[in-house]
């Protein structure tokens, strides 16, 4: 049989973990370092596309509290129907 003496290590060979806090910090910092490379600018997320429905439903009801006169009613109707 072969024994193979080596001496104790007396350091280890990885760093000791970090709490959350400093963890936090640390995966900020990276991702600043990440985002500082990007050479696109960040994608700005689309508006939310409008319900037609909701919206005559509310000119119909601006019409019937006579907000709106039968002439601004056929108007923006047409307008929001795309006609």
């Amino acid at each position: 049989m072969l024994f193979l003496y080596r001496p104790r290590q007396t350091w280890m060979p990885y760093s000791l973990p970090r709490n959350q806090t400093q963890q936090a910090a640390y995966n900020r910092q990276l991702q600043q370092q990440f985002d500082s490379t990007r050479r696109v600018p960040p994608a700005v997320p689309a508006a939310a596309p409008r319900d037609p429905i909701a919206d005559l439903k509310e000119l119909a009801a601006l019409h019937a509290s006579n907000a709106l006169t039968d002439a601004e009613f056929e108007t923006a109707k047409a307008q929001l129907l795309g006609q």
